[in-house]
């Protein structure tokens, strides 16, 4: 069997899942291509497994995320696809489920399976990050789970993520911070961040940004509107 893999991931989450899943296929005998989004990479038409993860901004994959599944090809033969989402909280996945496979099927091919893992959640702005230990345990727990999902998937079962709207969120709040994101925050917030004293300049965020969405300037980081906010700080 043939599968391959794309990913998108602005510290590592969703990185650390597809790739589990890929040690779980290698195990079973199959041929895998690991890839991240922004690498351009082709998917082969003739493949027999097709596998995404993202991560989940504000109720929704981030717009890169979006932007490659809308530009990928049609496929003349529907092939299976599954469909991973990494959360800080599986409770506010909102659209990235839907999101991701309706433009998937409308691509021709066939989501069978999607499933929300939970994964630290890392977007320093206003969340509260865990502690490196509680992380570390979210990572295990959330590898252990991603394991048992590869298996399931070659196994052929079927499981589609049901919608649902956040618990700590009212109907109006859900829609109001999906909305303000996704049209003034992913294009404006960037304007806003800075590092702290902390900082010693030593240029790692901007060699691995994703994006390359941070350039060094005086010897202090400065983000470009190409940031999809994956962990700013």
């Amino acid at each position: 069997m043939h599968v391959e893999l794309r990913y998108f991931s602005g510290t590592g989450n969703s990185y650390k899942i597809l790739d589990t899943c890929k040690e779980v296929f290698l195990r079973n005998g199959c041929n895998v291509t690991l890839a991240s989004v922004t690498n351009e990479s082709d998917i082969h038409a003739k493949a027999d497994l097709i596998g995404f993860c993202f991560p989940v901004y504000a109720f929704a994959i981030p717009r890169i995320c979006r932007q490659y599944l809308l530009n990928l090809p049609e496929f003349k033969s529907p092939i299976n696809t599954f469909v991973l989402i990494t959360a800080g909280d599986p409770e506010e996945s909102g659209f990235s489920v839907q999101e991701s496979s309706k433009i998937l099927n409308n691509k021709g091919l066939k989501v069978t399976y999607s499933k929300v893992v939970h994964m630290p959640a890392n977007w320093t702005v206003c969340l509260n990050p865990p502690s490196k230990e509680e992380a570390q345990a979210i990572i295990k727990a959330g590898v252990l789970k991603t394991r048992a999902i590869a298996q399931e998937i070659l196994k052929g079962e079927l499981h589609q993520h049901a919608f649902n709207y956040p618990p700590a969120y009212s109907k109006w709040g859900f829609y109001k911070d999906y909305y303000l994101f996704k049209w003034l925050g992913v294009s404006n917030l960037w304007r806003d961040y800075r590092t702290d004293e902390t900082c010693d300049g030593c240029g790692l965020c901007a060699k691995i940004c994703p994006t390359d969405s941070i350039q060094i300037a005086g010897d202090k980081p400065k983000w470009l509107k190409t940031c999809e906010h994956a962990c700013a700080a």
